[in-house]
């Protein structure tokens, strides 16, 4: 119990210590609601990691599930007690929960690996690039407190690329994201030399898929895998659905075709070198 207490670590472990032990016990998530009084879908979050889980609740499921020796249970509480603090959860007001859970597991994860065949990924986005596309995703009637505070939020969460021990993170980008005009000509160049810069870093990695590829099966696809250090925290898979909303996929088959698929844009797309130039190229189209 002297282990550093990462939120969302702890929130990983906590939910599938959760889930393993209902499903050793034989119940459904069905006779486990009802048994509580609870809703489904509060028992689907707490297991999906979409919420924390109050110590009451814990010690209700705990009790259901007949857990009772000490040291688990005072494990499975401070799990429950460290994955309610996060430091994002100051925008819980402007973000959905399951896009605020994805970003407690992104700043814990060792290696982040992203396709994007659409848009700049919000880790590398310039402040006047997020405006355009914050402002283009609104909702009509959207206020602009709550816009100016998705941006805050959005130039919050890059604090991870700067911190010690920064994840591993590379990029695979549709070259299409690079000659899309977002926000006009003076963004898209600040945007591409900000590409350039942060592709200079040693833990990132930006690599670009030509045009010239031609089709592909994950044209349409943007996803995300996370990587974790700890020995006992499976790789997550984050896929993006027609709400906008990031779902987490446990199934590790599933996880392993989108990893399989990774790797094979990987040695589809461009070299170090030959991004610089292509982003070089566009820049002087915009210019």
């Amino acid at each position: 119990m002297t282990e550093p207490l990462d939120p969302s670590i702890c929130r990983l472990r906590l939910r599938r210590a959760l889930r393993e032990a209902r499903i050793v016990k034989g119940f459904s998530q069905k006779d486990v609601a009802e048994a509580q009084d609870w809703s489904v879908s509060k028992l689907l979050r707490i297991e999906g990691g979409a919420v924390g889980v109050s110590t009451t609740d814990l010690r209700a499921l705990l009790d259901m599930y007949q857990l009772r020796d000490p040291e688990l249970v005072g494990q499975l509480t401070l799990w429950a007690q460290a994955a309610r603090r996060s430091p994002l959860s100051v925008y819980r007001d402007v973000l959905s929960a399951e896009f605020l859970t994805y970003l407690n597991y992104e700043g814990s994860a060792a290696v982040v690996r992203q396709w994007e065949p659409l848009l700049v990924p919000g880790l590398l986005q310039t402040e006047s690039y997020a405006r355009a596309i914050i402002h283009a995703f609104a909702p009509e009637g959207r206020s602009e407190r709550i816009i100016e505070r998705q941006i805050e939020a959005r130039m919050s969460r890059q604090e991870v690329l700067r911190q010690p021990g920064a994840p591993e993170m590379f990029f695979i980008l549709d070259e299409s994201v690079l000659r899309r005009r977002v926000g006009g000509g003076v963004t898209m160049i600040q945007q591409l030399e900000h590409l350039r810069e942060q592709a200079e870093r040693p833990h990132i990695s930006i690599q670009i898929l030509p045009f010239a590829m031609g089709a592909h099966r994950n044209m349409r696809t943007p996803f995300v895998i996370l990587e974790f250090k700890e020995a006992n925290v499976e790789d997550l898979l984050f896929l993006e659905n027609p709400r906008g909303d990031l779902l987490d996929r446990d199934d590790g088959e599933e996880l392993a075709v989108y990893l399989a698929s990774f790797w094979d844009l990987e040695s589809r797309a461009l070299a170090a070198a030959e991004m610089v130039a292509t982003i070089d190229a566009v820049i002087r189209d915009l210019a």
